[in-house]
C-alpha cells in the first residue's frame, strides 16, 4: 500500500501454470506502467502525514467540546478539514499499484500481498491492544477486544479500519487481473466466493457459538471500488491531465472550506464517500505529478514511501501521548498552534523513526 511496489522478477517473467487449468501465456494488462513513479512516493507519504494531520484534529475536537474555549475545537477542525482525501488515497494507491503499476502475473504474488497486509493487521491489533492495557490509558477488555480483531478494528487500534476492506480489494482485484492474463487462480476465486457471502454466514456461524461478538467488517463498499478503479486510470494519466496549477489550488481550498463546515456545522465525520473528497485527492494527485523532484529529493521519497506503512500503524501510540495527554486544551490560541505543530512534527519523526528503524532489522513482514 505505501510502500513502494517496484517490479521484481516475478513481475517481467513470463508467469507459470497457476492452479488446474491455467494456461502457460499471459496476456499484458490494457495499462502498462511508466515505470518506477516518484510523484507517487509522494502521495503516500502525504497521505501517511495527513492521515496524522486529521486524528490529531479528531481529539482536539473531541477534547474542545469540553473545555472552557472553542479554540481548540476550531484547530482541529482546521486540521480535519484538509485531512480526509488521506483514506481515500490509500485505496486509490492500491488499485494504481494492483492494476497499473505492478499487475500481479502470479497468484503467489496476490497471496503475498494479502499477506504483506494481514500479518501487520494482527500483528498491531495485538500490540496496541496489550500496550494501552499494559499502561492503563484505555479501557480495554483484552479478551473481547483480542477475539473482536479477527471481525473488525475498534479501540484502541481504531485506525486499522480500512484495512478490512483494504485487504479484500487486493484479492478481488488481483484475482480478476490473473483471469485477464489467462490463468485459472481457482484457489483466490473460492476465497472472493466465501468473502462475498461472509456478511450472512459469519454472523450466522457467530450466533451459533454463542459467540458476545457480532460485528463482521470484513467486506467492501462501493465508495472504496470506485476510489480503487478511479485511482489506477487517474493516478496513470496524472501526467497527462495538465490543468492550471491555479485552478488545482482553488480546487483543493473550496473543497476544504466544504469539509469544514460539512463537518463543523453538518455532520461530523465527514463519509468518505462525500463527493467533496474526490475534489481533494484529485487535486493533491495533479499537484504532486505536476512537481519536478531533483535526484536526492527522489530517493528521500522512496525511502519514505517505504517506511510509510509502519509509521501509519504505530503513529496512534504516539498520538495517544503527546494530544490525549501532554496536549494543554485552555491554553491561548497562541500556544495551541505552537503545541499543535510541535507535537505533530514529534508524532511524524518518531512514527517515521521507528519504522525506519524496524524495517533495517527486516521486520516489515510483520510489522509493515
Amino acid at each position: 500500500m505505501f510502500g513502494s511496489h517496484r517490479p521484481d522478477a516475478e513481475s517481467v517473467e513470463a508467469a507459470p501454470r497457476d492452479g488446474i487449468g491455467s494456461q502457460t501465456r499471459s496476456q499484458e494488462f490494457p495499462l502498462a506502467s511508466r515505470g518506477h513513479r516518484h510523484d507517487v512516493d509522494v502521495m503516500r507519504v502525504l497521505a501517511g502525514l495527513t492521515v496524522m494531520v486529521g486524528h490529531s484534529g479528531g481529539v482536539l475536537i473531541g477534547r474542545g467540546e469540553g473545555a472552557d474555549t472553542n479554540h481548540a475545537w476550531l484547530l482541529g477542525h482546521l486540521a480535519e478539514a484538509v485531512n480526509p482525501w488521506a483514506v481515500p488515497m490509500f485505496f486509490m494507491i492500491a488499485g494504481w499499484a494492483t492494476l497499473v503499476g505492478a499487475p500481479p502475473r502470479t497468484g503467489a504474488k496476490v497471496w503475498d500481498r494479502i499477506i504483506r497486509h494481514f500479518v501487520p493487521l494482527f500483528a498491531w491489533s495485538f500490540i496496541f491492544i496489550l500496550g494501552f492495557n499494559f499502561f492503563d490509558t484505555d479501557s480495554v477488555d483484552v479478551r473481547h477486544d483480542l477475539a473482536r480483531t479477527f471481525l473488525e478494528a475498534g479501540r484502541p487500534a481504531f485506525h486499522l479500519w480500512y484495512l478490512y476492506a483494504y485487504i479484500p480489494l487486493v484479492l478481488i482485484f488481483g484475482t480478476l487481473v490473473l483471469f485477464w492474463r489467462g490463468l485459472r487462480p481457482w484457489k483466490l476465486a473460492a476465497l472472493c466466493v466465501i468473502l462475498a457471502g461472509s456478511s450472512v454466514w459469519a454472523p450466522f456461524v457467530l450466533e451459533q457459538l454463542g459467540s458476545g461478538q457480532t460485528a463482521w467488517k470484513w467486506g467492501i463498499a462501493t465508495y472504496q471500488v470506485v476510489y480503487f478503479c478511479l485511482g489506477a486510470f487517474f493516478i496513470h494519466y496524472a501526467k497527462d491531465i495538465r490543468p492550471p496549477m491555479w485552478a488545482l489550488v482553488l480546487t483543493f481550498g473550496a473543497c476544504a472550506l466544504g469539509v469544514f463546515w460539512w463537518e463543523s456545522d453538518y455532520s461530523y465525520p465527514i463519509a468518505n464517500a462525500n463527493p467533496l473528497i474526490v475534489g481533494l485527492a484529485a487535486s493533491v494527485i495533479l499537484i504532486i505529478s505536476r512537481i519536478e523532484l531533483g535526484e536526492r529529493t527522489k530517493r528521500f521519497f522512496t525511502t519514505l514511501a517505504g517506511a510509510s506503512f509502519g509509521a501509519f500503524l504505530v503513529h496512534v501510540f504516539f498520538l495517544e501521548l503527546f494530544f490525549e495527554h501532554l496536549f494543554v486544551i485552555d491554553a491561548s490560541p497562541v500556544v495551541l498552534v505552537v503545541q499543535y505543530l510541535g507535537y505533530l512534527g514529534l508524532t511524524a519523526v518518531l512514527s517515521y523513526s521507528l519504522s525506519l528503524a524496524w524495517g533495517r532489522l527486516r521486520l516489515r513482514r510483520i510489522l509493515g
